[in-house]
């Protein structure tokens, strides 16, 4: 499942495209950020809104769906999908394209498939609420839906559960025989279990209850691109503080800022995809300096405006609303020459440890995806491809 020069290249994969339970009761029968998609509109000339999928809007949780999206992720070099996955003291959420559709598609052996535990409170969007509010679903400064509190038994209620549900199945990744596992947001287990120290000793516990299931432990993967104060958005800063608590690697999920974030002008937040290679440039090398094994990850664009209140229009306060600014000029020539400079820098690590994380497969609402769109066609993929 590795190409010739044995790199995984693993796309992350945001399972809100099919109905849920929880969906249904915030917002009605039948409800997917479909709905989100379909109603956005342009914010400036040249604006590509709404997002136009060639598929139409499917149902991921269907396996015939599911195939579909699978073969056309391995014949394009993507070995696995990294899935977002969400948990709030046993309650799931979002959880049916994975277990109803990934795990019963007949051709699911073309691909590896791991989880990133999305750690972090679920609230509304200001595109369904009516107001102008936040575009982010784990800011605390909102009314929440599902709420994330971590605790050491939880830890290991997730153990059980992902033992018997995923690690069992013969093509979940694994590095040195350990079932990979990903936390979404590093800080939010620091702060809830209150310090590095109690978190080391939680994964402790973690990896005693995978001993117990017939793994030799878990390797965890640490998400450590959350934003935060430091330059970029990357959070190279929490690297050293996630090898003490028992992270074995680490990557920042979503490189998009600017390196001129801060002087941004709200009449026009519109930045060029060119400024956010520089910006992944400048933090693969501060990751790489905090001392893990590095999964160098590459951002596919950024446009969040799907999520916003429909009202919004420019200039936008982007600051005071806490969204954040559009990128243009994602081209799949520019896409494809970052996978190849984070292909190279992921060859460096031995075997086990090569894998580049792409943001994302199938991120409509923010912006980030690999599936076949009016814009460019299939282009993206074919871009990765010719990289690999």
């Amino acid at each position: 499942m590795k190409d010739h020069n044995n790199t995984e290249v693993f796309a992350i994969y945001f399972p809100s495209w099919h109905p849920d339970r929880h969906y249904a009761k915030w917002y009605g029968a039948g409800f997917s950020e479909w709905e989100l998609v379909k109603t956005t509109k342009p914010l400036f000339p040249g604006h590509h809104q709404p997002r136009q999928p060639l598929w139409g809007f499917f149902d991921e949780s269907d396996p015939v769906w599911m195939a579909k999206q699978i073969d056309l992720a391995a014949d394009h070099g993507v070995t696995g999908f990294l899935f977002d996955w969400y948990w709030y003291s046993g309650e799931k959420f979002l959880e049916a394209a994975l277990e109803r559709g990934f795990l019963n598609a007949p051709n699911r052996q073309r691909l590896k498939f791991a989880l990133m535990w999305a750690n972090h409170s679920w609230g509304p969007w200001p595109a369904v609420t009516g107001r102008p509010g936040f575009a982010n679903v784990q800011n605390q400064g909102q009314e929440m839906f599902l709420d994330n509190r971590h605790s050491p038994e939880d830890l290991e209620r997730v153990v059980d559960y992902c033992a018997e549900t995923y690690f069992r199945e013969p093509n979940y990744w694994k590095i040195d025989g350990k079932p990979v596992y990903s936390f979404f947001d590093v800080s939010a287990l620091v702060t809830q279990l209150g310090g590095e120290q109690q978190v080391a000793a939680a994964f402790q516990r973690m990896q005693q209850r995978a001993q117990r299931h017939g793994w030799p432990g878990l390797f965890l993967l640490a998400n450590i691109g959350c934003c935060n104060d430091n330059e970029y958005c990357c959070g190279w800063n929490r690297v050293e503080g996630a090898g003490r608590m028992g992270f074995e690697a680490a990557f920042a999920y979503n490189i998009v800022r600017s390196p001129r974030y801060a002087a941004i002008d709200p009449a026009h937040p519109v930045y060029s995809y060119d400024e956010v290679m520089a910006s992944h440039r400048h933090c693969w090398r501060k990751i790489a300096e905090g001392g893990l094994p590095h999964f160098p990850s590459v951002t596919r664009g950024l446009d969040v405006s799907p999520r916003w209140h429909r009202g919004v229009s420019f200039p936008l306060d982007f600051r005071a609303l806490q969204y954040e600014p559009i990128v243009a000029d994602n081209t799949p020539e520019k896409f494809g020459a970052l996978c190849r400079e984070a292909l190279e820098l992921a060859r460096r690590q031995p075997p086990e440890r090569r894998a580049i994380v792409i943001n994302a497969w199938n991120e409509w609402t923010e912006g980030m995806f690999l599936l076949p769109e009016a814009e460019y066609g299939n282009k993206p993929l074919e871009a990765l491809r010719a990289v690999l």
